[in-house]
């Protein structure tokens, strides 16, 4: 009887042992194949090139082949879906984005999955901010005539965005609130119709992410008044931040990640921050991210998911005050 009982502890032992033992060592193996990482978007566009020219460089200090996959639409939910669903062993991953995980979801009813619980943050890449913009000529030369003007008139400004809920319509709306001021949204169905507004003056501004509208401050045909960042642009030096002119809430960066299945191994989740990291320090990769007039920040996977939380909870108290 007590034989009988040994070796069955003995087995219990050699089988926890077991257990225990392997997942950690296939995950400190990782990765042994292929990974697919999902960007939830059209293919051609500034996020798709973004990737897909990070991708090369993770594949690199990776040493592993990395596919990227469109699966466009619901902005961003289609693709994200997949990898909600997918085995959480690191192979299935996703391009997330501010847009997609902290915004989408105060717009959407009846969202498949739980964009802060259902997904596991990895890493923070990267991200653009929103701006402030008029045409060159406008009187308006800078933010601090903008709210002097909106607050003595409410609602006599109008500033196009690029949409109902997108990150440039939270930008104004917490520009708004922060400033007591009530600057008018006029929504649009995209960039290219937001920036086409403030250059044919059927608006008085415009709250537009700083990429589409590059192309037209180089012109010299639309001046950039604020950004609504943290820190300066590296690349725009010159031009103030709304958070440094007082307005401490008006914070609206486009958040560029990676995040993957719910329960991800923490090895996997680490060797992802190492690989980031290693990749950012790249002068290469810094000039390319430049290009899109982008901003390397690297953040843990933990950071990151703060960051998306204390965003979505900010967010969710501004829209139901703007109703």
């Amino acid at each position: 009887m007590k034989i009988n009982r040994l070796g069955t502890c003995i087995c219990l032992f050699v089988l926890a042992v077991c257990v225990l033992g392997t997942t950690p060592a296939a995950a400190q193996d990782y990765p042994k194949g292929p990974i697919q990482l999902v960007v939830p978007f059209s293919s051609g566009g500034a996020t798709d090139i973004f990737w897909r020219t990070l991708g090369e460089q993770f594949s690199k200090n990776l040493k592993a082949n990395i596919a990227i996959v469109n699966k466009p639409g619901g902005g961003g939910i289609v693709g994200m879906s997949t990898v909600v669903t997918a085995k959480p062993d690191g192979y299935t991953l996703c391009a997330g984005n501010s847009d997609t995980l902290d915004i989408t979801p105060l717009f959407t009813k009846d969202l498949p999955f739980d964009t802060i619980n259902d997904l596991t943050y990895m890493v923070k890449v990267a991200n653009f901010p929103q701006t402030l913009v008029v045409r060159t000529d406008s009187l308006f030369k800078t933010l601090d005539d903008v709210i002097a003007f909106a607050r003595t008139n409410p609602k006599k400004l109008k500033a196009s965005t690029p949409g109902f809920g997108t990150n440039p319509y939270m930008a104004l709306q917490l520009l708004n609130y922060d400033a007591k001021a009530e600057i008018v949204p006029v929504n649009f169905t995209g960039g290219g119709e937001n920036v086409t507004a403030v250059l044919g003056g059927h608006v008085d501004l415009g709250a537009v992410a700083l990429p589409p509208v590059k192309s037209q401050v180089l012109a010299g045909k639309i001046r950039i008044l604020a950004i609504f960042s943290k820190e300066r642009h590296p690349l725009y030096p010159d031009i103030p931040t709304a958070y440094e002119k007082g307005y401490r809430q008006t914070l609206v960066d486009t958040g560029m990640g990676i995040v993957g299945p719910k329960g991800l191994p923490a090895e996997v989740i680490k060797k992802w921050e190492q690989v980031v990291q290693t990749t950012l320090k790249d002068p290469a990769v810094i000039s390319a991210i430049h290009k899109f007039d982008f901003v390397p920040d690297y953040q843990t996977g933990d950071q990151y998911k703060k960051e998306i939380v204390d965003e979505f909870a900010l967010f969710k108290k501004i829209i139901s005050q703007s109703k």
